[in-house]
């Protein structure tokens, strides 16, 4: 991040989002990494495209996270999702995909 920037805001994108991807053990380890060793970089997490059956693990693991982290996760609704998206990124940081002006470079698998 650059210098003076405390903050990050991250999308996740749940699409093609299956029970066949839940473990609920390491969705619980990412949020105690966030708040025990990275507390308050995290500026908002946008959650989007999210499976009713994400829902169902969510209220499994949202009981252990922390009030400030509960807070900074946006359940985006699809009807507004450019709208919020722009809303909280800029477009030149935004992907393409996502109604921004930033090409999405692809992490190959090696």
């Amino acid at each position: 991040m650059p210098s003076g920037q405390e903050k990050f805001i991250c999308i996740a994108d749940f699409k093609g989002w299956t029970y066949a991807h839940c473990d609920i053990r390491a969705y619980k380890a990412v949020l105690e990494i966030l708040q025990n060793y990275y507390p308050e970089r995290l500026g908002k997490a946008l959650l989007i495209n999210v499976p009713g059956i994400f829902m169902k693990a969510w209220k499994i693991i949202y009981p252990f996270i922390d009030k400030n982290t509960k807070e900074k996760f946006i359940f985006v609704d699809n009807h507004k999702l450019q709208e919020i998206l722009l809303e909280n990124i800029h477009d030149s940081q935004l992907p393409e995909l996502y109604g921004g002006i930033l090409p999405l470079v692809p992490i190959e698998n090696v």
